[in-house]
């Protein structure tokens, strides 16, 4: 599904859930396609340079700290600019200072001063100085807030007084686990003119497997400031939540995480991480280990040890969010989502929580793709709780089975081959001319024939046990006191578990007062 929707310097190009493809313009004319994934260059050690990131990996935006470079390299980077330090000519974000405010209490420098700094670097995107929440107290988040919020207002005065902008700048929001306190601090910023947002102070949620209150914080922040503006987020950690972070709105992310494992000899992949002295085998095919056996890499002297792993580390998160962007571009987001979710019982119970959720679900379903190029795969009785599942069977119930003017309605299994000859001799030994006929067994509930063929009940793959599922057998239940069948005339199917959801929904039907006559198939349907 392509949707351009042009909105200032952001394109959106395909979306799916809250997880879209868009093109990212700077002021110097510059594009990121995004979701994007930003690599931390720490601008005194460079231990991965961004140069390599860009020549090795294609990265077209990486992220470095302002603060830093205005203790440390101020004139050389005043001079130089900040791509001429990083000597990297892609797209440059710089941070303000509020990850050493987390870490240490406290910066000297002040919001007018990192302003007019960044500016003068000519950073392609700017954060003013914010101050982290963290997992602090209600009375420290509320102070966090305030100091935030008169920050941005600051850094907003200092910019209205120059005749021309470099650098797209950046709205930051924080709350930490206070939901009302984030729904406030959102409204605030997304009142000041920001070009983007950015969600911070989620590390110590991620490190602490807190997935479940990290979305719940996630979707009251995209949901108050909107979808017209990127939406970064800071310090995304592990790739196994890239994806969800995309599925809730987020547009950007970074991430120093692929060196900070590395020292502690993690290696990444896509659902975890393993220690080295754990790890028995090179799990990956990325030209690190391609290159070098798991004994050699061992072997290796610290710091040459942790530089390749940290490259091996930062093909990991470029991977993912390569396979997240084909997601979103075949209509398979969610589909990604439940595969990911089994990375960690803390993931998949996050992930469990967000599909329950009637509100997310809903935004969701508005924002999911009408049709998809790929078929799609149902796996068990939480898949059917997800947007496509959920619209398919309300379109159903609003367009066909309304208050239908039909007295019949034959019910067949899904799986059953029936010539249209011993279709014809069924209903007319019972007397019927008159029948709507529908199909059993999936996961929508029941399907009129018409459309067996049709998006998306013919391109969907499931287990045959979702057949006799409850939340199927309701969706059944639902349909027919919807469409007001006088007579059900139901079609016993072979296999187990057909069988089971053909006894499930007569005695359910038997249950709400509907007449249900069970028919028996001989061996020459």
């Amino acid at each position: 599904m392509v949707v351009r929707c042009f909105v200032g310097l952001f394109e959106v190009v395909v979306e799916d859930l809250l997880g879209r493809i868009g093109r990212l313009r700077t002021r110097s004319g510059k594009v990121v396609e995004t979701p994007a994934f930003l690599p931390v260059i720490n601008p005194i050690r460079q231990d991965i340079p961004a140069s390599w990131i860009a020549e090795n990996l294609r990265a077209e935006i990486v992220i470095t700290n302002a603060y830093i470079l205005y203790k440390r390299l101020r004139n050389e980077v005043l001079e130089k600019t900040v791509h001429g330090i990083l000597e990297f000519n892609g797209v440059v974000m710089t941070d303000s200072g509020g990850y050493q405010i987390l870490e240490y209490g406290e910066v000297d420098v002040g919001p007018e001063d990192i302003a007019v700094f960044e500016e003068a670097i000519k950073t392609d995107i700017a954060v003013p100085l914010d101050i982290p929440t963290g997992l602090s107290s209600r009375e420290q988040a509320v102070e966090s807030v305030e100091k935030t919020l008169r920050n941005l207002e600051t850094t907003i005065r200092i910019l209205a007084e120059r005749s021309e902008k470099h650098a797209l700048w950046v709205g930051t929001v924080q709350g930490g686990v206070h939901l009302d306190l984030v729904r406030f601090c959102a409204e605030k910023v997304r009142e000041m003119g920001f070009d983007m947002y950015a969600l911070g102070s989620p590390t110590p949620l991620m490190e602490s497997y807190r997935f479940s209150k990290l979305f719940e914080v996630l979707f009251t922040a995209k949901s108050t400031l909107g979808y017209d503006k990127p939406l970064h987020l800071f310090g995304a950690g592990h790739p196994m939540m890239f994806a969800f972070a995309v599925a809730l709105g987020v547009d950007t992310f970074d991430s120093a995480s692929y060196y900070l494992y590395a020292e502690d000899d993690r290696y990444m992949t896509g659902t975890g991480t393993i220690r080295l002295d754990r790890l028995d085998y090179l799990v990956c095919e990325c030209p690190i280990c391609s290159n070098i056996t798991i004994e050699e890499l061992k072997k290796l002297p610290r710091k040459e040890r942790v530089e390749l792993i940290a490259k091996h580390n930062l093909y990991v998160c470029f991977r993912e969010v390569a396979e997240i962007k084909q997601a979103i571009k075949d209509g398979r987001l969610v589909e990604l989502l439940e595969i990911k979710a089994r990375s960690h019982p803390s993931l998949y119970q996050a992930f469990r929580e967000v599909v329950l959720r009637k509100d997310i679900v809903e935004v969701m379903e508005h924002h999911t793709p009408l049709y998809s190029r790929r078929g799609i795969n149902i796996y068990d009785d939480l898949s059917l709780k997800r947007p496509e599942v959920r619209r398919a069977r309300r379109k159903l119930l609003e367009n066909f089975f309304k208050n239908r003017e039909v007295e019949y309605a034959l019910l067949l299994p899904i799986n059953l081959n029936i010539s249209k000859r011993r279709l014809e001799e069924l209903l007319s030994k019972h007397g019927v001319k008159e029948v709507d006929i529908l199909l059993y067994g999936g996961p929508y509930g029941l399907l009129p024939l018409e459309l067996r063929y049709t998006y998306p009940f013919a391109q969907t793959e499931f287990p045959k046990h979702l057949s006799c599922e409850e939340d199927v057998v309701e969706t059944v239940v639902q349909q027919i006191r919807e469409s007001r069948y006088r007579n059900i005339l139901l079609l016993e199917g072979r296999g187990v578990y057909i069988r089971e959801a053909a006894k499930k929904i007569e005695e359910k039907l038997r249950e709400v007062g509907v007449k249900v006559e069970v028919l028996y198939i001989d061996r020459e349907s």
